[in-house]
């Protein structure tokens, strides 16, 4: 899978459909804020316009 905002591979998240399927819910995607769709580096970009009060892009 693929940042929706980049497009960078996320880590964390098994790659193939056939290895994704057989696993729970909570091993396919991180426990965290946008987990599987976003990276973590666009995830803190966007956490910090938010702080800053800008708006998002």
């Amino acid at each position: 899978m693929r940042c929706a905002r980049c497009g960078a591979i996320l880590n964390g998240l098994p790659t193939t459909d056939h290895l994704r399927r057989n696993l729970p819910k909570t091993s396919k995607r991180p426990e965290r804020m946008f987990g599987g769709f976003l990276c973590s580096r666009c995830l803190r970009e966007v956490l910090k316009n938010v702080v800053r009060g800008s708006v998002l892009k």
